[in-house]
């Protein structure tokens, strides 16, 4: 990660300046996003997926990672809550994917200390634990649906809370004509809509059955509802030329689309609204690495949603890695992986151990990963040698990123057999899934079940 200049660091209310033209100030000084500082992250610290904001803005959850040099590889992860007013620490446990109950009262974590799905109340700090099965999925989202708890996974499992508890049973989103279920999902805050990637883009549908389904035409990261449920945010790349990111927010009913973080010079990761319409986000810059709120943000000229950017079936080894030959192996794998994005540590170790045990099996299947274009190359070898990472890397251009569904979920490993991709999968693999995927791709000739991004 790139070290913050402690000169750089600003107290919390300071606002990054916006440069307009002095002759337009007084009539476009209200058209435009305003940006606050919130919270800083510390030089070496990362932060393991989505952050959470409190519904009042006032707290912050997010899953701090930091490895200790003196130890050998690995890098806890450490639920924070962060009182934004203060600047202080409130809570911390090993644990990730903190979510907040719609009224801010609680929030639903998977603690690594107990291995347990567990809820921690905000007004007497007391923690319940064994709230539901860790075998349903993390990444939790958090509705209220006719008056019930709602609580949504990453595998597309919902199920309500009795209290503190699962209510069952639980429920499956259930597939759709041409979508089918979609991946990844985050539901809404009144919990009957769910935002999820099909075909690489993200997609609106209705949670429990499809009688709504809205496709931006967009590839872009997990998307957050606004909370009268109008409009979505998440982050998207800046252009094919460029290796930022930036946040936008789409209108569904209006069908446009807003630039929120255009004017900033970094990249800006994983928003979510508060309820006074605020968006909170990660961002990651020379000048600035931490926390910060965007408040005036539908002040954004909207432009019509237009030009599906669903990727075809047919991707190759040549369309996504022009600069590098393709392997003369049966098979290729290719992590695509972020030094902004904490899963990837992770990832690169569960599949170097993989590599290894392909190499004992003898495996015909050539390995290797690719940093995304938006991650620094003093940042690429800093994690690489701080992880005693062996695998080989090729360059990822941001043309090629667009084939990779990399945009939708950061790390992404691919899958070829003879230069053709035949299938990918979302997010961090640990050994065993990568060892019984493979497996399972050889058992049936070389294809996947619906192949790459369905």
């Amino acid at each position: 990660m790139r070290a913050t200049r402690r000169d750089s660091v600003v107290p919390r209310g300071t606002l990054l300046a916006i440069i307009l033209p002095a002759l337009f100030w007084n009539a476009a000084a209200a058209q435009v996003p305003a940006f606050e500082r919130a919270f800083p992250l510390r030089p070496e610290e990362g932060v393991f997926a989505y952050s959470r904001i409190s519904p009042d803005g006032r707290y912050l959850a997010y899953a701090s990672m930091a490895r200790d040099p003196r130890k050998t590889p690995g890098v806890p992860m450490t639920i924070n809550i962060v009182d934004l007013h203060n600047q202080r620490v409130l809570f911390s446990e090993r644990g990730l994917d903190g979510y907040w109950s719609p009224d801010g009262k609680r929030l639903i974590f998977s603690s690594n200390t107990t291995g347990t799905v567990s809820i921690r109340h905000m007004g007497d700090g007391s923690i319940t634990r064994n709230v539901a099965p860790m075998g349903l999925g993390d990444y939790y989202s958090w509705g209220t649906r006719d008056g019930k708890d709602l609580i949504l996974t990453i595998l597309s499992n919902y199920y309500y809370l009795d209290g503190d508890h699962e209510a069952k049973p639980m429920v499956r989103v259930p597939p759709c004509p041409v979508i089918g279920v979609g991946e990844r999902p985050l539901i809404s805050h009144d919990g009957k809509r769910v935002t999820t990637f099909v075909g690489g883009t993200v997609v609106v549908r209705s949670l429990s059955d499809c009688s709504y389904i809205f496709d931006t035409g967009l590839q872009g990261a997990k998307a957050d509802f606004s909370w009268d449920g109008r409009y979505i945010a998440f982050h998207v790349p800046r252009a094919e030329t460029d290796s930022s990111y930036d946040i936008v927010v789409v209108d569904l009913r209006d069908s446009t689309v807003r630039n929120v973080t255009a004017s900033l010079p970094g990249s800006s990761f994983y928003p979510n609204w508060t309820r006074d319409g605020r968006l909170s986000f990660r961002y990651d810059g020379d000048e600035y690495r931490g926390f910060m709120f965007a408040s005036n943000v539908l002040s954004v000229p909207a432009k019509p949603l237009s030009g599906m950017q669903h990727l075809p079936m047919r991707r190759t080894w040549g369309q996504i890695f022009p600069e590098t030959p393709q392997p003369s192996d049966e098979y290729a794998i290719v992590l695509i992986w972020a030094t902004w994005n904490a899963h990837s540590p992770l990832a690169l170790w569960d599949l170097q151990a993989a590599r290894a045990d392909w190499r004992k099996a003898g495996v015909d299947i050539a390995v290797t990963t690719a940093a995304d274009p938006a991650s620094h190359p003093a940042d690429v070898q800093r994690l690489i040698d701080d992880n005693r990472i062996v695998l080989p890397r090729i360059p990822l251009t941001p043309a090629g990123e667009k084939f990779t569904e990399a945009d939708n979920q950061m790390p992404t490993t691919l899958l070829f057999h003879r230069g053709v991709l035949v299938d990918r999968k979302l997010g961090a693999q640990s050994t065993r899934e990568l060892e019984a995927w493979v497996k399972s791709i050889q058992a049936n000739g070389g294809r996947a079940a619906t192949g790459p991004g369905m």
